[in-house]
């Protein structure tokens, strides 16, 4: 199978950073195939074997972001960047992956820092949370430590593939409930789903606010669960793009809001 009949992570890097050393990361393997294809695409295939479904995927990289086919920037599901703060023109670099974003609409956008943002002491810090926040980018810090209730670094980063709704992914269910059968079928198999996820921006000229509609959405009428985990990442996303004096109000927030969706507004918390 080539590489354009899978859907893809695309993986640049701003910096010096190799990307086939994330690639490995990410499979947790040091000896993997590598595969070139006419468009000197770097690649390899990838199964994501989980609990609720398998998915063949290719991990990918190329030296120029300009030589892409039209048909491989379709199949782009997911784009890692990889950044280095200590660059002086990193944000120049950063934005030259703007236009593959759009045209890749790709749901999954991470930026890749090998060291801990939030203690650099120069302007690039803050213009790095900016560009999170504005182009919807979640940022993950390969070095920081998790503590017990979250997921980080590489970790985090297969978190978020494996949240991802891969076109080509086949659900492990067996559900003998026929309503049940027909919601996962047509929300995993069958549906489009970019079309029907919730569009969480965040305008950084305001307060960063979160969607407090996105949580009653997620326990209104049938529950589905693969639409859930994606909006449950996207908040993830939001919170994390954020500085450290913000991200603890609105984790906060997010606790709030999800108990009363749960059990109601008049809830004493």
């Amino acid at each position: 199978m080539s590489i354009s009949e899978l859907p893809c992570v695309y993986i640049h890097s701003c910096c010096d950073d190799d990307p086939l050393k994330i690639i490995k990361l990410i499979r947790n393997e040091e000896n993997i195939e590598i595969c070139k294809n006419e468009e000197n695409i770097s690649s390899n295939r990838w199964t994501i074997d989980c609990k609720y479904y398998t998915a063949d995927i290719n991990l990918c990289t190329s030296t120029s972001l300009k030589k892409l086919s039209d048909q491989f920037v379709h199949d782009i599901n997911a784009i890692i960047i990889l950044c280095n703060i200590d660059y002086s023109n990193i944000m120049e670099t950063m934005n030259e992956c703007l236009p593959l974003v759009e045209k890749s609409q790709a749901e999954v956008l991470i930026l890749l820092s090998e060291k801990n943002i939030d203690s650099d002491v120069s302007n690039n810090a803050t213009h790095i949370f900016e560009w999170c926040r504005k182009n919807h980018f979640e940022l993950i810090v390969l070095e920081e430590i998790a503590d017990e209730m979250d997921t980080t670094g590489i970790e985090r980063v297969r978190q978020a593939l494996y949240a991802h709704h891969w076109p080509n992914l086949k659900a492990k269910c067996q559900i003998t409930n026929p309503s049940t059968k027909s919601i996962i079928e047509d929300s995993v198999i069958n549906s489009q789903l970019s079309g029907g996820l919730s569009d969480l921006k965040m305008d950084t000229e305001q307060e960063a606010e979160l969607d407090s509609d996105l949580f009653t959405e997620m326990f209104e009428g049938d529950f589905n669960f693969f639409k859930t985990i994606d909006k449950v990442r996207k908040l993830k996303e939001q919170i994390s793009a954020m500085p450290d004096e913000e991200r603890k109000d609105a984790a906060e927030k997010t606790l709030t809001e999800c108990w009363k969706a749960f059990f109601g507004d008049d809830v004493d918390l």
